[in-house]
């Protein structure tokens, strides 16, 4: 019975990157831009960062700019985590976060930019619980990204880059 509703489903770029989990890795920005134009179309807010030059110091400051948080951000984790929540509004389906050179920030602070992460993994099972939808698209300069598990899931390719073929 589960079979036959899951059969019945469109197939939607969303549910697409949901199913394997909330974080999708993109090699090409033309592919990247593809779905985000989807994204757009498809009522979703829609947050596109260039990362490049994030570090340590400077990702939170970074953050709270891009993202409009308040002014009482706390610059951590925890306050990150509070004010992703925050973001959710009935007027879109969900939200997408973008990074671009993803693999920048990770060379110059990969324990944040894996925390960062690992946040919006397990936030976005909040949302999912609320009847929202929270998604993080990775663009890296680096075809063999490879990211830790995030709210307990690898993140994987998106399926125009599945193979290592694609990203070159």
């Amino acid at each position: 019975m589960l079979h036959q509703k899951l059969k019945s489903v469109e197939l939607t770029k969303d549910f697409e990157i949901l199913k394997n989990g909330p974080i999708n890795k993109y090699f090409k920005n033309s592919v990247l831009d593809l779905d985000v134009n989807w994204f757009v179309d498809n009522r979703f807010d829609v947050y596109d960062i260039n990362v490049k030059n994030w570090n340590k110091k400077n990702f939170h400051k970074q953050l709270k700019l891009k993202l409009n948080f308040p002014d009482y951000y706390g610059e951590n984790p925890n306050a990150f985590n509070d004010c992703l929540g925050d973001m959710m509004n009935s007027r879109y389906k969900g939200v997408v976060l973008v990074f671009r050179q993803y693999d920048e920030f990770i060379n110059n602070a990969r324990q944040s930019a894996e925390v960062i992460l690992d946040i919006i993994a397990q936030e976005s099972r909040v949302w999912l619980v609320n009847g929202q939808k929270l998604i993080a698209l990775i663009q890296s300069n680096d075809p063999n990204l490879e990211l830790p598990k995030l709210g307990g899931i690898n993140p994987i390719w998106n399926s125009a880059e599945w193979l290592n073929d694609d990203r070159v």
